[in-house]
């Protein structure tokens, strides 16, 4: 079988930042698309936690639905359009029949958007701009590059 792609857009805010959330904690803060995408960057630091994962483990849970629901609306149109070859196939025959039946229903999906104001932060130690919660400013956060508080 080969491989599929989708794509899913991901909006970000006025300022060029996307949000993601934390694999550990849950929580949410935004990146630059431009820093988010870097390739030298093969895992973020989660600046309220410090804990650290691969990029790919901080999509949005929104993300993550939209994703299922874009690979189950593709298994559900292959499996409707296997019924329907399978009819054409059996059609005629003396011994066997088969009926396709209705369709499967397909999801909708969801809009996704840009929601959370968070403050922005300019951190020194990797010249990386991160917004996160306005206490967290105060209280100190970890540098999504390279985790130093």
């Amino acid at each position: 079988m080969n491989n599929v792609f989708f794509k899913i857009t991901v909006p970000s805010d006025n300022d060029g930042f996307i949000t993601i959330q934390c694999p550990f904690c849950n929580d949410r803060f935004k990146l630059t698309v431009e820093d988010f995408k870097r390739e030298d960057i093969i895992e973020i630091f989660c600046p309220y936690c410090g804990l650290r994962d691969e990029p790919s483990h901080f999509y949005t849970d929104e993300i993550v639905e939209q994703a299922q629901v874009v690979a189950r609306n593709y298994t559900k149109s292959l499996l409707s359009q296997s019924s329907k070859d399978l009819e054409k196939t059996f059609k005629g025959k003396k011994h066997i029949s088969f009926k396709a039946g209705k369709p499967i229903k397909m999801e909708s999906e969801k809009i996704l958007f840009e929601h959370e104001e968070l403050e922005v932060t300019n951190l020194d130690c990797c010249q990386f701009i991160v917004k996160t919660r306005a206490l967290s400013k105060e209280i100190g956060i970890y540098c999504p590059c390279c985790g130093v508080r």
